[in-house]
């Protein structure tokens, strides 16, 4: 699937309920302090934006972003404290999940981390052109060889709800 099948499966298809998630919804507000900046990525309708103050949220879908556009082709001077990867670096192969990974950790501070929310490579959202979709599939085992690859130390994996992996990166 290419990337503007997947914008056209998302914008027509998903819905953000942070509701359901206990790690990876409305309580990684509580995790962020008000001088931190925020990139969001792949952030839908961008619902954090109204309860944290310097979050920026990319999504190449969805026009509520504050840029529509993919992480590999979002440029800004400017360095984030945290990445957001809530359900959005999962589609595709190793090698596309790995310089999606580089994109990002290019943007972050030296001093950053990076909270996930991954799908397990399950294609489970309840409609039929989900079969379409080349989910990467997230272990535990990729979490720790990606993490230490990109100079990350894994400090949390824990299963989230609705069969999704809740990880913390830092360095």
């Amino acid at each position: 699937m290419n990337q503007v099948d997947l914008n056209k499966y998302f914008a027509t298809h998903w819905q953000t309920n942070l509701d359901q998630y206990t790690y990876t919804g409305w309580d990684l507000v509580n995790k962020i302090t008000p001088d931190e900046a925020v990139l969001d990525i792949g952030c839908g309708s961008n619902p954090f934006k109204e309860r944290i103050p310097n979050l920026t949220g990319i999504d190449p879908a969805f026009a509520e972003a504050d840029y529509q556009t993919t992480i590999e082709e979002f440029v800004t001077d400017q360095k984030f404290d945290v990445a957001f990867c809530l359900g959005s670096i999962n589609f595709g192969t190793e090698d596309q999940i790995t310089n999606q990974i580089r994109c990002m950790v290019n943007l972050l501070k030296p001093k950053s981390r990076i909270y996930w929310r991954c799908n397990p490579g399950l294609q489970d959202h309840g409609n039929a052109e989900c079969a379409n979709i080349e989910f990467f599939p997230w272990t535990v085992e990729k979490h720790i060889f990606l993490s230490d690859q990109f100079g990350f130390k894994l400090m949390e994996v824990i299963p989230d709800s609705n069969n999704r992996i809740y990880a913390l990166w830092t360095r």
